[in-house]
């Protein structure tokens, strides 16, 4: 029970309010029958004083004999005791009282219009009626107790409740929102210390749960950062994992060969030819190290693009004026359909770099005879090259590092594995997208620039 006292607040002012209201009605029931005896007793004086006077007038004026009656009416009417003296005879009114119960005593005296003898009227109150009340006061005091009983404890509950009601709505809140359920509010429009407390807490429920949205946001962001971490250390172990693969072929030709000719065994003794093939092995290692550098670069947290204005019309033109001859000496036709005008702001440098690895992979990979349409109008650029397709699975894969269509992987027959990846990071950057698809005709790279 104590317990339970302890943990309710609406109990506790229940009981206490009960207690109070029990005690006050005591008090006060008590102080009414302590005072209200000798109230009424000296209200009781007044008045007989009052009405004796009158009385002793009236007497006077009438006869003996009409003074006798009306000193019964008035003991009557006011339990009173009286005696009427005069030298000769004595009458007496009203039932004989002991000394100790008689109130007050009061003489007057009366003449009477038919008589020359000077009377003496006494008149004694009797506390009679006092005691009576009080009487009445203890007969009815386990009543008056129960109704005080009563009163208190329908009282106490009912402003116990009106006192705790908004403060156990507002624990109820308090717990929604310790559950992190920053949906409730108390919505008061009172201005007492509950009212501030309440709109206190609206404005905490408010603020908290901005605060958990952003860190709800956040915590999505953060994990999604993670995951991206994740895939990136797994794509860049991959990475070095077929930059470890890309480098120890050549290594190992260019080792035998080198052994080869300085042992001077079978064939390798023609240093001249083999030290050329060396040297071409070398250039080409040269080649896939500055791919790999440039990669690095572009995938460190610290790399910024050499933003500029720059005409990409110009760029672009560059770009495949460059494997003109290439073409030409492959029977190819290059036919563009270009722009006179797109100015764009980026790394020109980086972007020439992705246009050659697409232009250069139309022109390496399309048969002789076969044709290279070059399309740029508003802010899309389209490369197509004819006379071939490529699989479907492999269109999937295009943009990851080290593929090459040619299964063999023979450097005779495709680049490095690394053109496509690295024009894919550069248009990243440049918030560039672009697809790869089959046509009818051949292979249609296509860019679309952002507005």
């Amino acid at each position: 029970m104590i317990k339970k006292i302890k943990s309710s607040l609406w109990l506790k002012i229940f009981l206490m309010m009960t207690c109070v209201m029990i005690v006050v009605g005591l008090i006060i029931y008590g102080i009414v029958m302590k005072v209200m005896p000798s109230n009424y007793k000296n209200v009781t004086l007044s008045n007989y004083t009052e009405e004796i006077k009158k009385l002793v007038s009236d007497l006077e004026n009438g006869t003996l004999e009409q003074a006798t009656n009306k000193i019964y009416d008035f003991c009557i009417m006011y339990g009173a005791n009286a005696q009427l003296q005069s030298e000769y005879e004595t009458y007496t009114f009203g039932e004989n009282t002991k000394q100790d119960s008689t109130v007050q005593t009061i003489s007057s005296e009366v003449t009477f219009i038919n008589s020359k003898d000077t009377y003496i009227l006494v008149l004694s109150v009797s506390e009679n009626a006092v005691n009576q009340i009080m009487v009445v006061f203890l007969k009815i005091t386990p009543i008056i107790v129960i109704i005080i009983l009563l009163i208190s404890i329908i009282a106490g509950q009912v402003i116990s409740k009106i006192i705790t009601k908004p403060v156990i709505e507002i624990s109820n809140i308090s717990k929604k929102l310790s559950k992190l359920d920053m949906t409730w509010r108390c919505n008061t429009s009172r201005t007492d210390e509950i009212g501030i407390l309440a709109n206190n807490l609206d404005t905490m429920a408010e603020r908290l749960n901005k605060t958990l949205e952003e860190l709800t946001v956040a915590n999505i962001k953060l994990q999604k950062d993670i995951k991206q971490e994740k895939e990136r250390e797994k794509i860049q172990t991959q990475f070095f994992r077929a930059v470890s693969h890309e480098l120890k072929t050549p290594l190992t030709i260019m080792k035998g060969e080198l052994e080869g000719m300085l042992y001077e065994v079978g064939e390798y003794k023609d240093k001249n030819k083999y030290l050329k093939h060396s040297l071409k092995v070398a250039d080409e290692m040269e080649y896939l190290i500055k791919e790999i550098l440039s990669i690095a670069m572009m995938k460190e947290e610290s790399f910024k693009l050499n933003e500029n204005k720059f005409d990409l019309v110009n760029t672009l033109k560059k770009v495949y004026r460059k494997y003109q001859g290439i073409a030409e000496d492959k029977e190819q036709e290059i036919i563009t359909n270009i722009q006179e005008l797109y100015n764009f702001k980026g790394d020109e440098r980086l972007l020439e770099n992705a246009l050659s690895n697409i232009i250069g992979n139309a022109v390496m990979y399309s048969p002789k005879g076969e044709k290279i349409h070059i399309k740029f109008k508003e802010n899309c650029i389209k490369i197509e090259n004819t006379g071939v397709h490529i699989e479907k699975e492999d269109l999937e894969q295009l943009f990851e590092p080290f593929f090459r269509i040619d299964k063999s992987r023979n450097r005779n027959t495709g680049g490095s594995g690394l053109g496509l990846y690295i024009a894919k990071t550069i248009f990243d950057y440049h918030n560039i997208s672009c697809k790869v698809e089959n046509t009818k005709k051949g292979v249609l790279f296509t860019i679309i620039l952002p507005d």
